[in-house]
C-alpha cells in the first residue's frame, strides 16, 4: 500500500521536475520473469526514484546498510521494498549478514521478482563510470547455479542520463538495455566461478557504457554543450541534429573523443575558435539561446511584438499562478539549499521536498477554496488545475527571459551590422569544420 501510493506520488512529481522523460527500449524489461536491473549511479536519490517510478514492475532495492541504523526507519524501508547491503568500510561488525541478504535476493529472482542494483557502488556526478563491484554478478550466477541455470533471470543494463539532475525542468533518458543471460556463464562458473563472475561483470560494464557518456576529461563537456549550442534552431539535415538530445550529446561526445586522437592539433585550433565564438555571445546576452542566431529567415521584430501581446495577455493569470506558488517553491529552494552537503543530493532533495512542500500548500489552499466557495466542484476543479497553474507561472517567468534575449538580439542586428556579420562568419566557419571532420 505504500509502496503503490509513493510509487503514483513519485511517478507525478517526476513528470513535473522534468521537462521531458525519454524512456528507450522498455520492452526489454519482462512481466513474467525474474529482473536485476542495473542502472549507472549519477544523482543519490534521484536514480532509484526515476527508475522505480517510470517502470510498471515492482522493484525491490539494495541499499547503504549504515541507512538502516534507526530500528523505526526500518520498518518504513522495508514496506518501500529496501534491502539493506553492509560495507566494510562503514559496518564491519555487520558484514558477515550480508550472506542472509544474497540468500533473500536468491529467494527474491527465484519468485519471479524485479531487483535493482547499482554496481558502480558509488555515486558521482561526473561523466564517469566506476569500476564495477562483483555483487550483482555474484548473486546472479549464484541464484542460477542453486537452480541449475533455469531461472532465466534477465539480467538488464539501465543508462541513466540528465542533462542536469539538479536543475528543474531538465531533460531525462533512460536507456534500458538488451537482456544479458546468465546461461552463456554457466559452463564458466561451473569450472571457476570467480572467473565467470569477473566475466558477466566486465560484460555488464560494456553494455552499461554504451548507454551512457563517459568522458575522462571533464573539460570536454564544456565543448560539447558549447557543439550542441552552435546547431540550436537549425532545421537543416546536419550530422549532430537529432531529435533526442541524449544521442545528440552522445554523439558529438564520440565525435570529440576521435577528433582527439586522428586530428588533435587541427581540433585545438577549433576548440579555441570556438571559445572566441561563445564568448562573443556571452557578451550579447545570448549564448544560451544561440537558435536565435539560426533562426535567420524569423523577422525578430515580429516575433518580439507577438510574445509581447502573449505576456500583456497571460499577465492576470501570471500573477494569481505566482502568488499561490511562490511560498512554496522558495521554501523548497531555500530548505534544499540549506539541507544539501553533497551536489549529488541536490535534485533528488528537491524532487522530495518538493513533493511535500507543495502538496501542504495545495491542499491548504483547496481547504480556504472550499471554505470560501462551499462547491465541491469548485473545490475539485482548483485542485486539479492548481499544479498546471504553477507551472504557467514559471513557464511565463522564462518567457520574458527569452524576449529579453530577442530583444537584444535585434538591438545587435540593427544597430551593429558588421559584428552580426562577423558572429554569421565564424559559426559558418566552425560549422564547415565540423562538417568536413565528421566526412573524413
Amino acid at each position: 500500500m505504500l509502496y503503490g501510493l509513493l510509487k503514483f506520488a513519485l511517478s507525478y512529481a517526476t513528470r513535473k521536475y522534468f521537462v521531458q522523460i525519454n524512456i528507450l527500449n522498455e520492452e526489454n524489461i519482462p512481466s513474467d520473469k525474474p529482473v536485476l536491473l542495473l542502472p549507472n549511479h549519477r544523482s543519490a536519490f534521484m536514480d532509484p526514484i526515476v527508475i522505480a517510478s517510470q517502470i510498471k514492475r515492482t522493484t525491490y532495492f539494495l541499499v547503504r546498510g549504515e541507512s538502516f541504523g534507526n530500528p523505526a526507519m526500518v520498518k518504513i524501508f522495508n514496506r518501500l521494498k529496501m534491502i539493506p547491503i553492509y560495507r566494510r568500510e562503514y559496518d564491519p561488525d555487520k558484514i558477515g549478514q550480508n550472506k542472509d541478504i544474497f540468500k533473500y535476493c536468491h529467494e527474491l529472482m527465484e519468485r519471479r521478482g524485479c531487483l535493482m542494483i547499482f554496481p558502480e557502488g558509488i555515486c558521482q556526478t561526473k561523466y564517469l563510470l566506476a569500476p564495477l563491484k562483483s555483487g550483482a554478478g555474484r548473486i546472479i550466477l549464484e541464484a542460477e547455479s542453486k537452480n541449475n541455470f533455469e531461472l532465466d533471470i534477465h539480467v538488464i543494463p539501465i543508462g541513466i542520463n540528465y542533462s542536469n539532475p539538479h536543475r528543474f525542468r531538465g531533460n531525462l533518458t533512460i536507456d534500458i538495455g538488451d537482456p544479458i543471460k546468465p546461461i552463456k556463464y554457466k559452463e564458466q562458473y561451473e569450472a571457476d566461478p570467480w572467473e565467470a563472475v569477473n566475466a558477466i561483470t566486465s560484460d555488464i560494464d560494456t553494455e552499461l557504457r554504451k548507454r551512457i557518456i563517459t568522458v575522462d576529461n571533464q573539460e570536454q563537456i564544456r565543448t560539447v554543450r558549447q557543439i550542441e549550442r552552435l546547431f540550436e534552431g537549425k532545421n537543416d539535415n546536419h550530422p549532430f541534429v537529432n531529435e533526442d538530445w541524449h544521442q545528440t550529446r552522445k554523439g558529438i561526445n564520440d565525435f570529440i573523443e576521435r577528433q582527439n586522437e586522428v586530428n588533435s592539433e587541427n581540433f585545438a585550433q577549433f576548440e579555441t575558435k570556438l571559445q572566441r565564438y561563445v564568448g562573443t555571445l556571452q557578451r550579447l546576452g545570448v549564448e544560451k539561446n544561440t537558435a536565435l542566431i539560426n533562426q535567420s529567415g524569423v523577422n525578430i521584430g515580429k516575433l518580439i511584438t507577438i510574445r509581447v501581446l502573449l505576456l500583456i495577455l497571460g499577465l492576470p493569470l501570471f500573477i494569481v499562478s505566482y502568488l499561490m506558488h511562490i511560498i512554496p517553491f522558495q521554501l523548497t529552494r531555500t530548505l534544499s539549499l540549506k539541507l544539501v552537503r553533497r551536489v549529488d543530493f541536490m535534485g533528488s532533495v528537491a524532487l522530495s521536498l518538493g513533493l511535500l512542500v507543495f502538496t501542504i500548500f495545495g491542499v491548504g489552499e483547496t481547504i480556504l477554496v472550499h471554505k470560501a466557495f462551499h462547491n465541491w466542484w469548485i473545490t475539485a476543479g482548483f485542485f486539479f488545475v492548481w499544479p498546471s497553474l504553477g507551472m504557467f507561472a514559471y513557464g511565463y517567468l522564462a518567457e520574458w527571459v527569452k524576449l529579453k534575449e530577442a530583444w537584444t538580439w535585434m538591438r545587435v542586428g540593427n544597430n551593429r551590422s558588421t559584428l552580426l556579420q562577423k558572429i554569421k562568419k565564424e559559426q559558418k566557419e566552425l560549422i564547415d569544420f565540423l562538417e568536413k571532420a565528421t566526412q573524413s
